[in-house]
């Protein structure tokens, strides 16, 4: 549950006032950082001393009807959770008492209380007091040195600011509350401080809820004297700021709001002297939030309500003002490697009063220095920030400052998985393989192609893979792999090496052209017992080293073929066959580089007749030659032979006149017949 603190304070608004510079006022000397955040947003608490912790008592951040203090000690870096306050309680009064918290008054979230109560961090049985004389909330509470606990004005009831003051001993059990002297007018949202011997002050407030106008007064009350003085007003007038007695006894008024909207001032009152200085103000503008010293004796701010009316868990602590002043000194030195793309973090150190902070002075581009802890982020990235960046970062105080210059090296990344490749050309024996660069910032870069190997020894088992380079390194984005069998198929793997590294193997498959076939496989003679075939040589870059002939009987290649290799000429007879046997016949090329290429096969089988007289007919002289002309009749398509003789009675007188290509017809003509008286002709199929 939490609750709208803007009930009792109409002039609380949202914004920021900034320093008023025109003041003839010297700043003090404050440097502040973060502290361990509240677990939530905070504001409206009261806080006490005890056991050497900060604590804080009530406030609007809390589980009806119940509340939790919280404790920070000054080493921790989060917050401890105390037993449960069995009540709410916003902009009340609390003071320590022994091992107990007197708290008193502030709001229940509706209206004013004027209950009293002891509260036990260790969760001891609460001890009930009196209740004041009137309801309180927002009021200014502190204890004297002799356990004294006042209350001082606040917001009554029905909230309207209150006058009257009153305080209370909680030595004694059935003490009432006591009256003591008025304020000189009715105030509320201030703060109040004991200066350890005689004497509480008061800074600024709300006197008027109508309005909302801050005042700047500020109030000393006599204990001894059981009267108020009026001091030297602050030099910004605020309301719902918070007040504390610093080690160096000055008094420190921190925030609040100053002309209705918060402010992050910081006014510095010393009340030996009666005078105000201003100091460094807070990192943010707050109101409604607490102040303390802690036990190293730093200021520590709070909570909150912020320059948006928000509550915040924010905590600001300052340098320890019981510590003298000293210019910073270097303990702790950055590192200087970073990984390209990659976080780097490292941190400088300085010891200093107050502690120092941290600025980047110079650096590559993207480098951020923690203000307060002095850790450094950076992730290189870009050409330019490849190679050595140099540093200069500065630790620096109210006491001086120290530069420290460096060199960060960041070395060229490993190259990357090759991108975009692709098989541009191939040949019977070679493959051109192309891809895109690597990223400039790798540097120069060779790259190499490898063949993948693999063996599962002993069987079943996960095996081995290994890589063999095939050819040399190129510093180009293209290479050919020369060399290779035509039709030969394998994935080739593309590696970038660069000064960073390797990159991962890039595979692609590729396939050489097969060898060029020869073409055009023909039969150009064909007798009973041999047939002459003939080719056309295959067109291709390596030269034809010889061809092979390959005879399959009646076409089935199961059976045992014939095979006439180391053929130097694209013809070829082939002789010692029988008549009537059925041959299909392919032709191969074997070129010079060892590739072998497909068979180029007869498109049916050819079949060496049986040898059979062939016959002539229709025998005529044409006019036009006077020649002598006949018709050759043979029984199956085969070669024949044409003789011719003057001498029938000479058998050996027989001469061939003309071979004519396999027909089962085919017309001659003897055009050199009228040369011989007499000339006599027969037809051979051999």
């Amino acid at each position: 549950m939490k609750t709208n603190h803007s009930f009792f304070l109409r002039g609380v608004g949202i914004g920021f006032v900034p320093m008023l510079l025109g003041m003839s006022l010297c700043g003090a000397p404050l440097t502040w950082f973060p502290g361990p955040a509240i677990d939530n947003p905070i504001s409206g608490a009261a806080t006490v001393t005890s056991g050497g912790n900060n604590i804080l008592i009530g406030g609007d951040s809390y589980y009806s009807p119940y509340s939790y203090p919280l404790s920070l000690a000054a080493t921790n870096s989060y917050w401890t959770y105390l037993a449960e306050m069995f009540s709410v309680n916003i902009a009340p009064g609390a003071v320590a008492s022994g091992g107990m918290i007197i708290v008193y008054g502030g709001s229940d979230g509706t209206s004013s209380q004027s209950t009293v109560f002891g509260y036990s961090p260790s969760g001891d049985t609460p001890q009930t007091y009196n209740s004041m004389s009137v309801a309180r909330s927002y009021l200014a509470y502190a204890a004297d040195k002799s356990g004294n606990v006042y209350a001082f004005g606040g917001l009554d009831a029905n909230g309207n600011p209150l006058a009257s003051c009153e305080r209370f001993n909680p030595d004694n059990n059935n003490s009432a509350w006591a009256a003591t002297a008025k304020l000189p007018a009715a105030c509320y949202n201030f703060p109040a401080v004991f200066n350890r011997t005689n004497y509480i002050y008061t800074f600024g407030g709300l006197t008027n809820t109508a309005t909302g106008t801050e005042t700047a007064a500020v109030l000393r009350y006599s204990v001894n004297g059981n009267s108020w003085t009026n001091l030297a007003p602050m030099p910004i007038a605020v309301a719902g700021s918070v007040a504390t007695l610093g080690p160096d006894g000055k008094i420190y008024v921190v925030g609040g709001t100053s002309g209705g909207v918060s402010t992050n001032v910081v006014q510095i009152f010393n009340p030996t002297a009666n005078s105000w200085m201003i100091a460094t103000p807070l990192p943010e503008g707050l109101s409604l939030t607490t102040l303390g010293v802690d036990s190293l004796g730093r200021l520590i701010v709070m909570g909150g309500v912020d320059v948006n009316g928000n509550d915040v868990s924010d905590v600001w602590r300052s340098q320890q003002l019981n510590v003298p002043d000293s210019a910073p000194v270097l303990t702790q030195y950055p590192a200087t490697n970073a990984t390209y793309l990659a976080a780097y973090t490292s941190s400088i150190n300085a010891t200093g009063s107050p502690p120092p902070t941290y600025s980047l002075v110079s650096g590559p581009a993207g480098m951020q220095v923690d203000y307060y802890t002095g850790a450094i982020t950076w992730t290189p990235q870009g050409l330019d920030q490849i190679g050595a960046s140099p540093v200069t970062i500065q630790a620096a105080n109210f006491s001086g400052s120290t530069n420290w210059t460096f060199t960060i090296n960041v070395p060229n990344p490993p190259p990357t998985i090759l991108t975009n490749l692709a098989v541009v050309g191939v040949t019977e024996g070679s493959v051109t393989l192309s891809w895109s660069p690597e990223d400039p910032v790798v540097g120069p870069v060779t790259y190499s192609v490898w063949l993948r190997h693999s063996i599962h020894d002993p069987k079943g088992s996960g095996g081995t893979v290994w890589y063999t380079q095939i050819g040399g390194s190129t510093t180009q984005t293209s290479t050919t792999i020369s060399g290779l069998a035509a039709g030969l198929s394998q994935t080739y793997y593309i590696v970038a090496t660069g000064a960073g590294g390797a990159s991962g193997y890039a595979g692609i498959a590729a396939t050489t052209l097969p060898e060029p076939t020869p073409t055009n496989l023909r039969v150009v003679g064909l007798t009973s017992t041999t047939v002459t075939l003939a080719w056309d040589p295959p067109v291709g870059p390596v030269p034809v080293a010889s061809y092979q002939l390959l005879g399959v009987f009646n076409g089935i290649f199961v059976q045992y073929p014939l095979s006439y290799a180391n053929i130097y000429n694209s013809t070829f007879t082939v002789t010692g066959l029988s008549p009537g046997t059925a041959i299909l016949w392919g032709v191969t090329a074997l070129d010079t580089a060892g590739n072998v290429s497909a068979y180029d096969y007869l498109p049916a089988l050819v079949i060496n007749p049986a040898p059979q007289p062939a016959a002539l007919a229709a025998v005529t002289v044409p006019p036009a030659t006077g020649g002598f002309q006949f018709i050759v009749q043979a029984d199956a398509a085969q070669t024949t032979l044409i003789q011719a003789t003057t001498n029938l009675g000479d058998p050996t007188s027989w001469v061939t006149i003309a071979t004519n290509p396999p027909a089962s017809s085919l017309t001659f003509t003897d055009i050199n017949a009228g040369h011989f008286p007499n000339r006599y002709y027969r037809v051979i199929s051999p």
